[in-house]
């Protein structure tokens, strides 16, 4: 009895030490969501800091992997149009996905707000003024990504948030939905954008990544599933997680005394507030983002493997891309050939 006692007691230690070194941690987490939810400037730029760091990303990523495939003369030869639609079509891609599963317009077409956000964002960082000092993928990949759990917790902890209110019991009730819409809210995006192609100039159906890049390939999608459970639990979003919620209120340090009284009635509240479940949904994915970051660019075995898979993705879309150009000729020349007939 006596081992299982002191066993206990330095449990209850190492518990006590690493909820300490949370909170010193999850505290500043916290003031930079709460402040990412805040416009800019209420009068002059009245965007959340979230959407526009969210744009800036999007923006950098986008015009990087025009130009790694070599599409940027064959872009601007197209027109504005189709980079700015492709730009969009991969910042929204998640968020249109999940508007069409839910039933609800997307909001991004409801004001003409985003749109200037977005937009707005996207012709600063490649103004001619700036563009030429743009961080390679790799730089960012490995300093930000606290701005990619930042602006990947928003859409996933509103995704979970609008299935657990939803007006259709059937998606209310459905914990899959909420993690299957928390996965795609922070991943849609690039999914769209290569299923639908729009780093080139001629967009066309290919296979989604997801199902053909490896682990690495879909973690986007993992780890914004996980941090959905993650949100859902800390904030009880669905019944399922009531009876985790209950037993976690009982122990020490982890919620409040009333939590505690009624997790013994079976009834405790959420363990979390919304802004403290977004904190912790924030640092899981900053820290997989981090090692995500490290395994890419930092271990070099893995990094020559990448390497040598963007190789040949890259020659696989050229070969495409020259067979739709050749396509696209024996079609002119069939027509001339039948104008001359005509002559």
């Amino acid at each position: 009895m006596s081992d299982t006692s002191a066993l206990s007691e330095y449990a209850q230690k190492v518990l006590l030490i690493t909820f300490q070194l949370g909170l010193v941690v999850l505290r500043p987490i916290a003031l930079v969501v709460e402040a990412a939810s805040v416009p800019l400037s209420p009068d002059f730029y009245p965007f959340p800091l979230a959407t526009t760091l969210h744009a800036l990303r999007v923006s950098h990523a986008y015009k990087g992997r025009v130009k790694a495939l070599g599409h940027e003369g064959a872009m601007k030869a197209r027109g504005l149009g189709v980079e700015l639609a492709g730009y969009l079509a991969m910042a929204w891609g998640g968020s249109l996905v999940n508007a069409l599963l839910m039933g609800t317009p997307p909001p991004q077409l409801l004001t003409a707000w985003p749109l200037i956000n977005y937009i707005s964002v996207y012709a600063v960082i490649n103004s001619p003024f700036i563009s030429p000092y743009h961080p390679t993928s790799e730089t960012l990949d490995t300093v930000v990504p606290l701005i990619d759990g930042l602006t990947r917790a928003f859409p996933i902890s509103g995704a979970v948030l609008a299935c657990s209110t939803h007006s259709n019991p059937a998606i209310r009730n459905s914990l899959m939905y909420q993690i299957i819409l928390g996965g795609i809210s922070a991943s849609g995006g690039g999914m769209v954008a290569s299923t639908l192609n729009v780093f080139s100039p001629e967009w066309r159906l290919s296979t989604p990544p997801i199902l053909s890049s490896g682990f690495l390939g879909s973690l986007d999608f993992v780890a914004a599933a996980v941090s959905s459970v993650i949100f859902g639990l800390l904030t009880s979003s669905h019944p399922v997680y009531v009876g985790a919620t209950n037993y976690l209120s009982t122990l020490p340090y982890l919620s409040p005394a009333s939590n505690k009284a009624a997790a013994s009635s079976g009834a405790a509240g959420p363990l979390m507030t919304v802004l403290g479940a977004r904190s912790v949904v924030v640092l899981f994915l900053s820290i997989v983002y981090a090692t995500k970051a490290y395994v890419l660019h930092g271990s070099p075995s893995v990094a020559r493997v990448q390497a040598r898979r963007a190789k040949k993705a890259a020659e696989a879309e050229a070969k495409a891309n020259a067979g739709e150009s050749e396509k696209q000729g024996v079609k002119v020349d069939v027509k001339v050939k039948e104008s001359k007939k005509a002559i």
